[in-house]
């Protein structure tokens, strides 16, 4: 079997990301603005022209009370929005799987709630010969 297969060349990788992860990756993005914010993890299907939805993951930063415009800067200065679940979720999983990217599941299960993120092969390729 493994001749066969070193002859076929994937078209997609896909990975398997949990929110567990998925928080560990935004506490760190977000830097020293984590103790500004409480993080909230979700997600929505949204309708799309081409294949009739998709999984829209949300990030939504919640300001801790009593904020100085300072503190929201230092939020801002790390690409995250306190106003913008959606934008927020595309940001971390742009910045984790790059752009091309394609979110094509969000799961549920007895240990949480996990994504399915699909990258073109040459993107991953790419990533791994760097």
């Amino acid at each position: 079997m493994n001749d066969y297969l070193k002859q076929l060349e994937p078209v997609e990788v896909r990975y398997l990301i949990d929110t567990k992860e998925l928080r560990e990756i935004v506490t760190h993005m977000l830097g020293e603005a984590d103790s500004l914010v409480s993080i909230y993890l979700s997600y929505d299907y949204t309708e799309d022209e081409t294949d009739g939805g998709m999984v829209r993951p949300m990030i939504e930063l919640e300001e801790i009370s009593g904020l100085t415009e300072e503190n929201r800067h230092t939020i801002l200065s790390t690409g995250l929005n306190l106003d913008a679940p959606f934008d927020n979720g595309d940001e971390v999983f742009r910045a984790i799987f790059g752009s091309s990217h394609v979110v094509i599941d969000a799961t549920e299960d007895n240990d949480g709630t996990f994504f399915t993120v699909e990258v073109p092969y040459e993107d991953y390729k790419n990533l791994h010969t760097e």
